[in-house]
């Protein structure tokens, strides 16, 4: 997926897909701040996740079994040394912006309200159906023959499920609220920002953005 620029009042905001996991994004990435020169580089993750990046002492990174099974996929299509936790392309982002004394904000949900919106929408049969299907993953692995196709395939799969469909809506929501009160219309306005959004989330987030 390309970049896509989105102006909102006077606030000029780029929209920078990236596939979580893949070393190849960490240049992307780079070569983006690099060129747009942005005031702001939001990332599509929570403002703790960009804490724990920023502090990351390299040792392993916890997984999930969706993680797992996600990264097998993606090393089965590109080879061994193309995946990596934690994500590169936020790590390139967050080390560039701090090099370039670049504000930088996680735009996703904070634990708390992840974790109430999780309490409202995913049901004891929603986490058990959860459960079935990455058995089911574990076994078949993630249709794609791009990493791009991976990555959705897989959240596409996970949405099928209800009440992580809702979720997934609610957070994109508090994405692109986070993302407005950073634009013209708000005190905080910054005239260009990045957004480094997974590939799952770009096209509902753009359509928000678009609506807004």
């Amino acid at each position: 997926m390309k970049p896509q620029s989105i102006t909102v009042g006077k606030t000029q905001i780029r929209i920078l897909p990236t596939v979580k996991g893949l070393v190849s994004e960490s240049k992307t990435v780079e070569d983006e701040i690099n060129s747009f020169e942005p005031e702001l580089v939001a990332l599509s993750i929570g403002p703790e996740e960009v804490a724990g990046t920023r502090d990351w002492d390299g040792e392993p990174y916890d997984m999930s079994g969706w993680d797992e099974v996600y990264g097998l996929s993606l090393r089965k299509l590109l080879g061994d040394n193309s995946v990596r936790l934690p994500p590169p392309s936020f790590v390139t982002a967050i080390k560039v912006s701090d090099s370039k004394n670049i504000d930088i904000v996680g735009i996703d949900m904070d634990e708390e309200s992840f974790t109430e919106a999780y309490t409202t929408h995913i049901s004891f049969w929603n986490t058990m159906s959860r459960g079935r299907l990455e058995k089911s993953m574990v076994k078949k692995g993630i249709k794609g023959e791009t990493p791009e196709e991976i990555a959705i395939n897989m959240e596409n799969s996970i949405r099928k499920i209800s009440g992580f469909a809702k979720l997934e809506e609610q957070r994109v929501s508090a994405m692109v609220n986070n993302l407005l009160s950073h634009s013209d219309q708000h005190l905080l306005a910054k005239d260009k920002i990045l957004a480094v959004i997974e590939v799952p989330n770009v096209d509902s987030l753009v359509k928000l953005l678009k609506e807004s």
